[in-house]
């Protein structure tokens, strides 16, 4: 199960880069699509339109027509449909067995033995185009091409990032990732009118981005290690501040094993950022997790002799006053006495309204989505999507290796 996910995730980088080259690539500055009219990738210019779609078979020993019955049906479909409009349909397709760059084109032979499938997901395709559509018409403008493996994409990628006048120094840790980063958050648009861009706006959002995108599809990308390194120093140049007010939001459903590892984090980060005098902005954790571990985590907190404020009179009753207060802290001889050390709040609308009222210097997302209810306006987001404590551990610099 763990190795078809791993093949769904490279099919979408894979797509990804591919959209990307496209894009970079164009000297016309045309409007290209993300999933487009027939999925992955539209190309308009005044007198054509190129249509692309990306298929990844990495894991395939051999090329057979059968494993693209369904791509090509789609865009016969899409023919049969806009027969007066100037379409080009391609194919990019990926095995392992074929030479990157050949192209095939497909006989009447071949498209009518597509129409012989008794597979039941083409059923209504072929019942529909089977003996209407024009097939020598559609095949003029039909074109199969295997792709290039995903490591040599990506390599193509960043020259074309180069040849876009962007630094070749940062193209690793920076454009690349969050060149990634833009395609696949336009991907995911509802409207289609909003999935489009040119060359000219990628380029320009790609200069104004000073942050590394971590996110479920850059931490997938096989420059992991550079991108984790360079968000590790990005962090850094806040986390070394001494008087920095800072909130985590930390989801449950976003990282591996939380109730095993969140209590350890808690105390390392603590231990680390938070136990010097000049320390003097308690720090919020919010855990997005059930009220039975919550519970658990309060017990196991307490256990490990961590003060926190949790806001609560009673196990149910949550007090803001009573939350918003900030600790006592006091020298006793040369000891620093500090009535609690942190303040911890399961996720809820208090919390949300607490975090608008009360403005915090860095802000720490460990999830997916940024809640839409936050007000973001002069605050340092810090949206970091890693699955894995111990990555997130390296980037905030409370361990030397993610390994």
């Amino acid at each position: 199960m763990e190795r078809t996910a791993d093949y769904t995730i490279q099919g979408f980088i894979y797509q990804f880069n591919k959209t990307l080259l496209e894009i970079l690539n164009d000297k016309d500055d045309s409007m290209i699509s993300i999933e487009g009219i027939v999925e992955d990738i539209e190309v308009k210019t005044p007198l054509v339109t190129k249509a692309i779609q990306c298929k990844y078979h990495e894991a395939s020993e051999k090329f057979q027509l059968s494993t693209v019955y369904k791509p090509i049906l789609q865009m016969m479909d899409h023919y049969y449909e806009n027969t007066t409009s100037r379409i080009e349909y391609r194919l990019y397709a990926h095995f392992p067995s074929e030479n990157s760059g050949t192209e095939i084109k497909l006989t009447e032979e071949q498209v009518k033995k597509i129409f012989e499938s008794t597979d039941k997901k083409y059923r209504k395709l072929i019942e529909k185009l089977k003996g209407k559509v024009d097939i020598a018409l559609f095949l003029e403008r039909f074109t199969l091409e295997f792709g290039l493996p995903l490591t040599n994409l990506i390599e193509d990628v960043k020259e074309a990032l180069c040849s876009n006048d962007l630094p070749k120094d940062s193209i690793d840790e920076l454009f690349y990732p969050n060149a990634i980063q833009i395609i696949a958050d336009l991907s995911i648009i509802h409207d289609s009118d909003l999935r489009k861009i040119k060359n000219s706006k990628l380029i320009k959002d790609l200069l104004h981005i000073r942050k590394t995108a971590v996110t479920r599809w850059t931490r997938s990308l096989k420059t992991l290690d550079i991108i984790l390194k360079t968000k590790k120093k990005q962090l850094n140049s806040n986390l070394a501040k001494n008087s920095r007010l800072r909130y985590f939001l930390v989801s449950e459903s976003s990282v591996d094993n939380f109730d095993e590892e969140i209590v350890t984090f808690i105390t390392d980060y603590l231990n680390k950022y938070h136990f010097k005098e000049v320390h003097d902005k308690t720090p919020i954790f919010c855990l997005d997790c059930s009220e039975e571990i919550f519970h658990s985590i309060r017990i196991r907190l307490h256990r490990k002799n961590i003060k926190f404020n949790d806001g609560l009179v009673t196990d149910t009753f949550f007090d803001k006053t009573k939350f918003s207060l900030d600790p006592v802290r006091t020298k006793i001889g040369k000891s620093l006495y500090t009535e609690f050390f942190l303040k911890l709040k399961r996720y809820d609308n208090n919390i949300l309204e607490i975090f608008n009222e009360n403005k915090c210097d860095d802000f720490f997302v460990f999830m997916g989505n940024v809640p839409k209810e936050l007000d973001l306006q002069d605050i340092n987001l810090e949206q970091v999507d890693l699955n894995e404590i111990k990555q997130i551990r390296y980037i905030m610099g409370m361990s030397e290796s993610y390994e």
